[in-house]
C-alpha cells in the first residue's frame, strides 16, 4: 500500500469514528427528546443506562475499527520486512556478483600480466646475437631446438636428456608456462584448500578450456616441441609429472608438428588427450 493510500484510509477512519460519535448520540437525542418529547432527567441512574447504550453502541464500532487497522499494520509491517528482506537479499546478490567480478579481474591481471612476462622472455631467449665476423648467430632457442631435435640421437629419451643438460636458459620460461597452467587450474575451484592431485581429477571446465587456449595460441612449433620433451620422465621419482598432466590436461600438444617418424613414440608417452583432436592421434 502507497503511503498516500495508506494516510487517506487512516483519516476517512478517523471521520468515520468522529461522525459515529457525534452522529449516535445525536439520533439518540433527537428521537427522546424531539419526536417523543422526552426532558432531560437528572436522574444519574438515566444517565449511566444512557451512556451504557451509548458505549454498547460505540465500542463494537470503534473495537472492530481498531482490529481493523491492528490487522492492517501487522499486513504492512510484514509487506515491509518481505520487501526489507527483498532488498537484502538483492544486495546480497548484487556483493556476491560483485565480489565475483573482482576476484575475475585480479585472475586476469595476473593471468595477463604471467602471459606477458612468458613472451617477454621468450623473446629474449629468441633475439640473435649480433653477427661475429660476418657469420650469423644463432638464438638461444634455435641453439637449443637444433641440439634437441634436429641433431640425431638414439632414442627419444635421449633427446630429452640433452634437454635437461643444456635448458638453463630455459628454466624461468617454463616455469612461468607451468604456473600459469597451475594458476588456471587452482583458480577454477571455489574451495581454495582442495590440491593439485585432486584437482587434476576433476573435468575440464569450459572456463579452464577458454585460458588455456589463451596460452597454447601463444607456442609456436619450436615451443611446442622443447615442452613435450621438456617433461619426459627420466627417473622414477618424475620431476615433471605435475607438469606432463597440466599439458595433458589443457591439450598443450594439440598443433605437435610431427616432422620426423621418430618424434611418433611421444605418443605413447603422453596421454593421448594431450594431442587433443590431433589429426594423426587417435583417441
Amino acid at each position: 500500500m502507497e503511503l498516500k493510500a495508506l494516510e487517506k484510509n487512516i483519516n476517512r477512519s478517523k471521520l468515520i469514528a468522529v461522525i459515529l460519535v457525534l452522529v449516535i448520540p445525536s439520533l439518540y437525542g433527537f428521537w427522546f427528546g424531539y419526536i417523543n418529547d422526552q426532558s432531560l432527567s437528572i436522574d444519574s441512574s438515566f444517565w449511566g443506562t444512557f451512556g451504557d447504550f451509548i458505549g454498547g453502541i460505540l465500542n463494537p464500532i470503534i473495537a472492530l475499527m481498531a482490529f481493523y487497522w491492528l490487522t492492517m499494520s501487522v499486513l504492512i509491517q510484514k509487506t515491509e520486512l518481505s520487501e526489507t528482506q527483498k532488498i537484502l537479499a538483492e544486495t546480497e546478490k548484487s556483493q556476491r556478483e560483485q565480489a565475483k567480478t573482482q576476484e575475475i579481474k585480479r585472475f586476469e591481471d595476473s593471468f595477463y600480466s604471467l602471459l606477458e612476462q612468458m613472451n617477454s622472455v621468450y623473446s629474449s631467449l629468441n633475439t640473435k646475437p649480433s653477427d661475429i665476423k660476418g657469420v650469423p648467430q644463432k638464438s638461444v632457442i634455435d641453439t637449443l631446438y637444433f641440439n634437441v631435435v634436429i641433431r640425431r640421437h638414439s632414442c627419444i629419451l635421449e633427446r630429452a636428456r640433452v634437454m635437461r643438460e643444456s635448458k638453463l636458459d630455459f628454466n624461468y620460461l617454463f616455469r612461468i608456462i607451468y604456473h600459469l597452467l597451475k594458476f588456471i587450474l587452482f583458480h577454477n575451484s571455489d574451495n581454495k584448500n582442495v590440491n593439485f592431485d585432486e584437482l587434476i581429477c576433476e573435468p575440464v571446465s569450459q572456463y579452464e578450456k577458454f585460458y588455456s587456449s589463451i596460452v597454447r595460441s601463444f607456442l609456436n612449433k619450436k615451443m611446442i616441441h622443447l615442452l613435450a620433451f621438456n617433461c619426459i620422465d627420466l627417473n622414477d621419482g618424475h620431476d615433471f609429472l605435475k607438469f606432463k598432466l597440466l599439458i595433458e590436461r589443457y591439450e598443450l600438444l594439440e598443433h605437435f608438428s610431427f616432422e620426423y617418424d621418430w618424434m611418433m613414440p611421444l605418443v605413447g608417452i603422453y596421454d593421448n588427450k594431450a594431442f587433443g583432436e590431433h589429426p594423426k592421434v587417435k583417441c
